[in-house]
């Protein structure tokens, strides 16, 4: 296990177990033929570089989440966001309790991740020991179509 410590948030991930189920599953990942999920296949692929050494520092595919939403239409693209399952654990107690939700890291400019111990949507087969990590930003919109998530 590697130890990761994000301002609040102490994580001991199996970054080796995550990159090796991650690899072995392969594309298309997001199977939804939503606007959004069109445009995240491809606005995944342009994250900031700090995003990207984030994900690989996790063991992480940022192009296979467990699922994606969207929100709305935004200046320079559209807010929404992802969770990915990961191989480790979490602290006993965390989140603190009273918290309500996970504390949320800025990881690059746009983008945010927090950890949680439960997993939605986990696969049979996901290495455990695990739990998940949300990610939420602004994806810039990439399709040559109208970006449909207007408030």
């Amino acid at each position: 296990m590697t130890e990761f410590a994000f301002g609040p948030c102490r994580l001991s991930v199996d970054v080796e177990a995550t990159r090796a189920y991650y690899a072995a599953c392969p594309l298309p990942w997001v199977t939804c033929d939503c606007a959004g999920c069109r445009n995240f296949v491809r606005a995944v692929k342009e994250l900031p570089p700090a995003a990207m050494a984030f994900f690989d520092a996790l063991g992480l595919d940022p192009e296979k989440p467990g699922e994606t939403c969207w929100y709305c239409q935004v200046p320079g693209g559209v807010s929404g966001g992802a969770f990915y399952h990961l191989a480790g654990v979490l602290p006993e107690g965390f989140p603190p309790e009273g918290l309500g939700q996970p504390e949320w890291i800025t990881v690059a400019e746009g983008f945010e991740a927090a950890f949680k111990p439960d997993c939605d949507l986990l696969p049979e087969d996901f290495p455990r020991p695990c739990f998940q990590m949300e990610w939420s930003g602004v994806f810039p919109w990439v399709l040559n179509e109208t970006n449909p998530y207007v408030d």
